[in-house]
This record gives C-alpha cells, structure tokens and sequence, in this order.
C-alpha cells in the first residue's frame, strides 16, 4: 500500500508516521523547507511548496503512484493579527497552502481511484478553530480551514459508494514547539487558552496520532463523512 502524508514535518507530523508507519507499506512524505528527520527504510520525501500555485503542475507522482491512504497535515495559521489589519496577499498564501494545493492534490487522487475502482482513504487534519468560527486574529486561517473542510465532506458523500472515504479531526490547543513560533503569539498566551479547555490541559500530538492510526486502520472500514475534535471536552 502507498501511504502519502502530506506535511510530514513537526511533531503531528513525526507522530503521525510513527503511529501508522509499517514495513509493508511504502511512504511518501512532502516537506516544504527541512526534510522530516523520519527513520525508515521505506520512504520517499518529495518537496513541495504548498504556497506556490504553479509548482503542483511540476510533480508527476499523482500520475505515476496509486495512493491507498492520503493524510493531509500541512496547516499554517500564520500570521497572527487582527482581521482590520489583515493584508490580502496574506489571505491568499493561507488560503493557497491550506486549502488550494491540498484539495487540489487529494482531488487528482479521487479521480484517478475513483476511475480505476480503488479503495482510498483521506484523513485531514483541520482545526476546532473551525468548530468555534476562529478568532479575531486568525481569520485566514479559519476561512482556508473552513473552506477544505466543506470540500472534503463533499467528496465523503458524493464519492462513498466509490470507496472513497473521508474523515476530518479537528485538534483543539495541542501543545508542540510550533506552537510558540507563530508570530505574535506566546507561552503566556497558551498557558491563558490552556486555562479555557474543561480538562486544563493541553493535548500532545500522539493524541491527534492515534486517532489517525485508528481512522486509518484496514478493519475500520464503515467510517467516513465524519468531523472528529481531539479538544479535551471542547
């Protein structure tokens, strides 16, 4: 089975891998910048530019490849900064890199299984941002999040009795070293969100793994269409 993990780089990505990584399988990995220090025999890292609208046309490996099992996990919530300010080439690159060439790709994928009658699963990993209808500072984000979101319940309903199936998880504060880097943003201001979750904590990207790992599994196999928070009661 070919598995395509779209943004296999920071620890949801790492631990994605490491849930559902098996020697059976082979794994095809897209990084944008620094190749994922992934340990496996069995992979091939492609690098790809989700910001970049041409250069999806440059890569011939949806053509060449049949993909089993499709895991989308590229999301960039930056910048950091109130809707008044926002610059529209700045909700261009958000909507590009989360919701155009993602879509775009799995797109090429279900038309291509859907014709030659495979069996495909899609996982996206969105945001409960969406769940909530984002904040005053992360509208792109939201909107782009929003926006694959619906896409890709579309293609779990109309495509189902294609065997296509199509799950979201939505992950609420996960706590990674990603986390801190945004922009504008800070520890302090994690730890205030942190305070807002029912259980008072924040999650871990084994958490978010996990749940790929059984939406993945080839016994799960009556599961698509479906929103999943991974929240901590949110």
């Amino acid at each position: 089975m070919n598995v395509l993990l779209l943004g296999g780089n920071g620890e949801i990505g790492k631990s994605i891998f490491d849930e559902i990584y098996s020697l059976k399988n082979h794994y095809f990995v897209t990084y944008s910048k620094k190749k994922p220090p992934l340990n496996a025999i069995n992979i091939t890292y492609i690098k790809l530019n989700f910001e970049n609208k041409f250069q999806i046309k440059k890569y011939s490996f949806l053509k060449k490849i049949v993909f089993n099992l499709v895991i989308n996990n590229v999301g960039d919530s930056n910048p950091y900064k109130n809707i008044e300010t926002l610059k529209q080439k700045e909700l261009l690159r958000s909507l590009q890199i989360n919701f155009i060439t993602p879509l775009n790709i799995i797109l090429e994928i279900v038309k291509k299984n859907v014709k030659r009658k495979i069996k495909t699963k899609i996982i996206s990993i969105s945001s409960n941002t969406v769940k909530f209808l984002g904040s005053k500072k992360n509208f792109q984000y939201f909107i782009s999040k929003s926006s694959l979101e619906n896409s890709l319940l579309y293609i779990a309903k109309h495509f189902a009795r294609d065997n296509i199936k199509v799950n979201i998880i939505r992950p609420g504060l996960i706590s990674t070293k990603k986390t801190t880097t945004i922009k504008n943003y800070s520890f302090k201001k994690f730890k205030k969100r942190e305070r807002l979750v029912p259980m008072k904590k924040a999650g871990s990207s084994k958490d978010i793994a996990k749940l790929v790992g059984y939406l993945s599994d080839e016994d799960n196999d009556f599961v698509t269409g479906q929103v999943i928070s991974v929240s901590g009661g949110e």
